[in-house]
């Protein structure tokens, strides 16, 4: 098997082990910031080991260059983090994944804004056709939304939007690798996520069960550690396009087992929906670099 076909094996693994977060996380009954810490702990120390039974450490030097972007970048991927789990807590994992993938709308907002990208009459109408069908998705055309669902949906754009931020952030470092970055930000998100926890009482909410717990461990050691240490390398061996078109089996996958497993109800506006958002999502992303318009 040659490197493009075993890096697209490894992307197409990860993007189905993301996939399963929305559902691993239905079966971990604690509070989202514990998740987030949890996720985070367990992930920065399967990465540590995995670095060292590569005999690799950490770039002290470029990591010294970069600690105020750094830090930032690892607080907005708290919230990020946070907006997710708590999107999955009040709708379906359906509603809360295909609202979280508002998140290229953000980043050709905030790329127009911050980074003085070239807003085209392409990218306008993928923001357009993406707004509209997470109208669709949020149901509130058909039914109105619940107080319930509307957290659902507002935490999910949130989420979105923090991790456009993330990405926008991280293009401001220089001469650091993704793993690098990976292991800070992790740590990071520890120690700003474990005082958190302590201040809104978060441990004393958690409901400790063996099943949470293993499914934390999976989460932080399978999803973080190992997947993100996976996906980086084949990310870095991969055409950009190639990535992007691999990148929807994460959300594809994440509503059809809120509808086959979890048995969550999916309407045919979330399906409409749903092809609107990641269409969009996916024309802005592979044909920006092209585009003349």
């Amino acid at each position: 098997m040659d490197n493009i076909n075993k890096s697209r094996l490894q992307l197409l693994f990860t993007m189905l082990l993301f996939g399963t977060i929305g559902t691993l996380s239905r079966y971990i009954n604690m509070p989202s910031s514990i998740i987030c810490l949890g996720r985070a702990f367990f992930g920065v120390i399967t990465i540590l080991i995995l670095l060292t039974a590569r005999r690799e450490k950490p770039d002290s030097e470029a990591i010294k260059r970069n600690i105020w972007w750094l830090l930032l970048s690892s607080t907005l991927m708290c919230c990020n983090w946070i907006c997710q789990f708590e999107a999955f807590k009040y709708t379906t994992i359906a509603t809360s994944t295909l609202c979280y993938y508002m998140q290229p709308v953000f980043y050709i907002l905030a790329g127009a804004l911050v980074l003085k990208e070239k807003l085209t009459a392409r990218k306008l109408v993928c923001v357009a056709v993406a707004f509209c069908g997470m109208i669709l998705v949020s149901g509130v055309l058909q039914t109105g939304l619940h107080i319930s669902e509307l957290k659902g949906v507002i935490f999910g754009i949130s989420g979105g939007f923090f991790y456009a931020m993330v990405v926008l952030i991280n293009k401001y470092m220089k001469d650091i690798s993704p793993v690098n970055t990976t292991i800070v930000q992790m740590a990071l998100v520890s120690l700003i996520m474990l005082p958190y926890s302590a201040a809104t009482g978060a441990f004393s909410k958690a409901d400790i069960t063996a099943t949470g717990i293993v499914c934390l461990i999976v989460l932080g050691v399978l999803h973080t550690g190992i997947g993100y240490i996976i996906y980086f390398d084949a990310v870095n061996k991969l055409p950009t396009q190639t990535v992007g078109i691999l990148s929807y089996i994460d959300p594809v996958e994440a509503v059809l087992l809120s509808a086959f497993f979890l048995r969550e109800p999916i309407s045919v506006y979330t399906v409409i929906g749903a092809v609107l958002i990641l269409g969009a999502a996916a024309v802005s992303e592979l044909t920006g670099s092209s585009e003349t318009v």
